[in-house]
């Protein structure tokens, strides 16, 4: 009986603890992925050994992708956080001004001109969703190009390189639309005209990678950063 508890203990033993590896560093979760790849590679792991290893492995991996996702997104944010700090200000200005019309003319019963900015209050309140919800792991495409910028090029390369930004803006305000015309904002546009801060699911968000309607994989939210000191 000795015996059988020392072997068993032994078996169990060895597993590679992962708990404080999660939550860690990139560092520490790949060191700990690359210790069990190891461990797996052995022939004399029991079966009911290996499951738990193989779990611990896939929870690792994934905990990894989070972790250089949140690095990646926060080098990015800082990047570009100027750009849509403004850009989120004059789509707010734009939006208000727009409601504002509205307004008169339905005081005015100009049902040509309600209809008119109607459309525009619409365009607005996608180019706001655009601003706010444009995904962090990702290069900000400009909602408001500089006027500087050039709309063609006779370099092949440059060309390819501005229809591919225009194509990402395209997809992804059609994106936006579709979120807001099926009422799948995570937050009320009211509260971000008010500059309060909003929380953005992650759910919402889509890469140019990925097609426009696929589900996102990951149900977090983040608070947006744009009213920070």
């Amino acid at each position: 009986m000795g015996k059988s508890a020392g072997k068993a203990r032994k078996t169990i033993g060895s597993s590679v603890k992962v708990g404080d590896a999660l939550g860690g560093s990139t560092a520490k979760l790949k060191k700990k992925i690359r210790d069990i790849e190891r461990l797996l590679k052995k022939d004399t792991l029991s079966a009911d050994v290996r499951v738990v290893n193989e779990r611990a492995l896939k929870t690792l991996k994934n905990e990894l992708k989070g972790s250089e996702l949140n690095l990646k997104a926060k080098k990015l944010s800082k990047r570009y956080h100027m750009v849509r700090f403004f850009e989120r200000k004059k789509a707010i200005r734009r939006l208000k001004q727009a409601k504002k019309n509205l307004e008169l003319a339905a005081k005015e019963k100009d049902d040509a001109k309600v209809k008119e900015l109607e459309e525009l209050v619409k365009k607005y309140e996608v180019d706001l969703v655009y601003v706010v919800t444009f995904p962090k792991t990702e290069k900000y495409v400009s909602l408001y190009p500089n006027s500087e910028e050039p709309e063609t090029a006779d370099d092949p390369k440059v060309a390819k390189g501005l229809q591919k930004t225009k194509t990402k803006r395209t997809q992804y305000r059609k994106h936006c639309e579709k979120l807001l015309e099926e009422g799948k904002l995570s937050f009320d546009i009211d509260e971000v005209l008010k500059e309060k801060r909003v929380n953005i699911s992650v759910q919402q968000k889509v890469s140019s990678n990925e097609e426009i309607d696929a589900p996102e994989k990951h149900e977090e939210e983040e608070e947006d950063d744009f009213f920070e000191a």
